[in-house]
């Protein structure tokens, strides 16, 4: 496995299927972007392990259920971009508690 990734930019790739739980192993990941592909299920939760990770893109994919509440462990994440999903439920106030975050962008899901 990749434990030493510190950047993963995968996006505008036309990838299939889920984003795997193992992406939480990837602890030393700063920048994580699979946006503009074609993903489907859920955000796992264990993207909150990520703890480094100031930059998550997943716009623009097919990702399905709630922003799970562990986005909220991510205290040196400046960018959530979430846009154009079929992403439902109540934004996490855990969200309310990145104080580093500038960019958060949510438009164009359920």
């Amino acid at each position: 496995l990749l434990t030493d990734l510190a950047y993963l930019a995968l996006f505008g790739n036309a990838l299939i299927g889920s984003i795997p739980s193992d992406v939480g192993m990837l602890t030393k990941l700063i920048r994580l972007d699979v946006s503009e592909n074609s993903l489907t299920g859920g955000i796992p939760p264990q993207v909150g392990l990520l703890t480094k990770l100031t930059h998550l893109a997943l716009f623009k994919n097919s990702l399905t259920g709630s922003i799970p509440s562990s986005v909220g462990l991510l205290t040196d994440l400046d960018v959530l971009v979430l846009f154009e999903n079929s992403l439902v439920g109540s934004i996490p106030t855990q969200l309310g508690m990145l104080a580093n975050l500038t960019v958060l962008n949510l438009h164009t899901n359920n």
